[in-house]
């Protein structure tokens, strides 16, 4: 749209009047971002394999999801049932995978199920999907949902009709920047990282394309220690906003919830 400097400025005066942050649930980390997540926003958070990015995705979207922003998880790699008892393992210190097989004693269950009823505020908003791959089925659902955030768990898994990676995957991140804007939602992508990165390269650099890092408007790496380490590294490495820094966190317990360590450094 080619718009005059004076109808710029009315349409930013009057549009700023809506802004609506999206709060992660993350105090520090929204407090550096000036509040949280923002619609029209294309974020990526970029890791290794079992460097906590599910976890930590499955819990920013009850967070949202629990403030009324209508919420969908695309996972295209664990099921539903894997999503879901991880937040309900989050909240009862249990492992997810005993949640899932019944394996609870009486108390346990009594924990399970208290952690269902705190959930019930997010029942409306927070909708799970493992069956949809294709990025134009996204698409879809994304415009006739009007979901108001958005994950995609994790975008090297994302199908589409082009011939080699690198091609796919730039198209995949242009459409998921152009669907955050057409659909007024802010949207959460999970990557893995180059190999480069992996073995501890300082640039941000996602796995299959450099236009992953080109179209991202936040851009998160997140590093977990060794095991049996807890701790973790959430690193914002582009930010179209303009500021950067890390915040070290804490996956805690057999639920492994995740916690901020520090302030929010700059």
């Amino acid at each position: 749209m080619i718009q005059t400097l004076d109808r710029t400025i009315q349409v930013l005066n009057e549009s700023s009047k809506d802004k609506e942050f999206i709060e992660t649930g993350f105090p520090k980390l929204d407090s550096f971002l000036d509040g949280g997540f923002l619609r029209k926003e294309l974020v990526v958070i970029g890791g290794a394999s079992g460097s906590g990015k599910s976890f930590l995705a499955g819990q920013i979207a009850e967070n949202v999801a629990h403030n009324g922003f209508k919420t969908i998880y695309f996972s295209l790699e664990i099921s539903n049932e894997t999503v879901l008892s991880r937040i309900i393992g989050q909240k009862t210190d249990l492992k997810a995978v005993r949640i899932m097989c019944n394996l609870l004693t009486p108390e346990e269950k009594e924990r399970k199920e208290q952690a269902e009823a705190e959930l019930s505020p997010s029942n409306p908003f927070l909708h799970l999907s493992d069956s949809i791959y294709k990025m134009e089925e996204i698409a879809n659902v994304m415009k006739k949902g009007k979901y108001e955030f958005v994950v995609v768990d994790f975008i090297q898994n994302v199908m589409t009709k082009k011939k080699d990676e690198y091609s796919s995957l730039t198209f995949v991140a242009l459409e998921l920047q152009r669907l955050a804007k057409e659909c007024n939602s802010c949207v959460l992508v999970l990557s893995q990282l180059s190999n480069s990165a992996n073995k501890g390269g300082e640039n941000l650099e996602y796995k299959g394309s450099g236009g992953i890092v080109q179209v991202t408007d936040l851009g998160f790496k997140i590093k977990r220690e060794p095991f049996p380490a807890t701790t973790m590294v959430l690193e914002l490495k582009k930010n179209r906003r303009g500021t950067y820094g890390q915040t070290d966190l804490i996956m805690d317990g057999a639920g492994c919830l995740i916690k901020e360590k520090n302030e929010y450094q700059r």
